[in-house]
């Protein structure tokens, strides 16, 4: 008797340890990283990239005019600026610099180290129009996206498009916040 109820025992354990195992499985695969559909040019990448719309995040609460500059360093790195403007366009600025470097051109991966290097982000550039006039940008585990455009106004026929393509390529738009900028 005492072997048989250790047999059951034994068998929920496993099945609990093969179900933790599948979950885990799952939860690796919705993990995953996105995943770019062209690879990038770091110098086209190099300028100023305005905002249009964001996946909500604790860093950016209350921010509008968010831009991000990218320049070419010495090192062969890059200096990456970000401005986001509290309230308002006319808001006043919160700046973060942060050194960025492409991990894998291919891929369109770069990371970006701020404070020093103390806290890293890595992104894709999940997708991008030909002449680099826009970008749909992605936390490496796609948890948050922006939509970014080289010029501060986007027509709302195009800015619908790159939300339905964000859409198309597994984003969830329900929650886009929609970034108020300056006339350019």
């Amino acid at each position: 008797m005492v072997m048989v109820v250790l047999s059951r025992v034994a068998r929920r354990v496993g099945l609990a340890v093969m179900l933790a195992l599948a979950g885990s499985t799952v939860a690796f695969a919705l993990a995953q990283t996105a995943v770019a559909t062209k690879s990038i040019d770091p110098q086209r990448y190099l300028g100023r990239w305005y905002e249009v719309a964001r996946i909500p995040n604790t860093f950016q609460k209350n921010c509008e005019a968010a831009t991000s500059d990218w320049a070419k360093q010495g090192d062969g790195g890059y200096a990456v600026v970000q401005t986001c403007r509290t309230g308002s366009p006319s808001g006043p600025p919160v700046i973060w610099r942060g050194n960025g470097k492409v991990l894998d051109p291919v891929a369109a991966k770069i990371r970006i180290g701020f404070f020093g290097g103390f806290i890293k982000q890595d992104y894709v550039v999940v997708d991008r129009a030909d002449d680099y006039s826009w970008c749909i940008l992605s936390t490496a585990t796609p948890k948050y996206f922006w939509i970014m455009s080289r010029r501060p106004i986007m027509s709302a026929q195009q800015r619908a498009t790159l939300v339905a393509r964000s859409r198309q390529l597994g984003f969830d738009v329900a929650a886009l916040v929609y970034d108020q900028q300056p006339p350019g």
